[in-house]
């Protein structure tokens, strides 16, 4: 069993029923969210691993004018500047405007409505592997010493000489 938390935002209800469903079946815990107000509510309580977002979220809240999964994604990035899940952009315009919007707010890619599941699944394999190579790198660069000291962290007293 997969312990990985994908958080689902996608307000058409048949595919995020399919998504969910298949995602679950491939060992992925599930959190599913129809509009940019109840990602917030979500990602308030607990951060996923990988986050899959539709842009044009028509079940949002107008009054507050979040409706677009770009303004989600603004906001979630700054409540939570040190969380470094992936992003995978699920919408039917793959424009090269989306694309370039996309990466720019730190997506890893942009992945177009209608493409069979199985290449989805490869996208997110991979986002989550890149992810977590990441954190092993950075916590071995934590941990390994250099010429300044345990950590990377220079020695603040190495080279004093105290006055006599």
């Amino acid at each position: 069993m997969n312990d990985e938390h994908i958080l689902v935002v996608e307000d058409d209800r048949l595919v995020m029923s399919l998504l969910s469903s298949r995602l679950q079946a491939e060992g992925y815990q599930v959190t599913r969210a129809v509009s940019v107000s109840e990602a917030l509510r979500v990602t308030r309580n607990e951060l996923p691993d990988l986050l899959i977002l539709d842009l044009t979220l028509l079940d949002g809240d107008p009054f507050a004018g979040l409706t677009d999964g770009f303004a989600f994604l603004i906001m979630a990035r700054r409540s939570h500047p040190e969380a470094d899940f992936p992003v995978i952009v699920h919408t039917v315009d793959a424009s090269p405007a989306v694309q370039a919007r996309a990466k720019a707010l730190g997506a890893v890619t942009v992945f177009q409505k209608g493409r069979p599941f199985a290449e989805l699944l490869r996208v997110i394999r991979g986002a989550l592997d890149e992810r977590a190579q990441a954190r092993i790198a950075a916590s071995e660069a934590c941990r390994t010493p250099n010429d300044h000291g345990a950590g990377g962290l220079e020695d603040p007293t190495r080279g004093f000489q105290p006055e006599i």
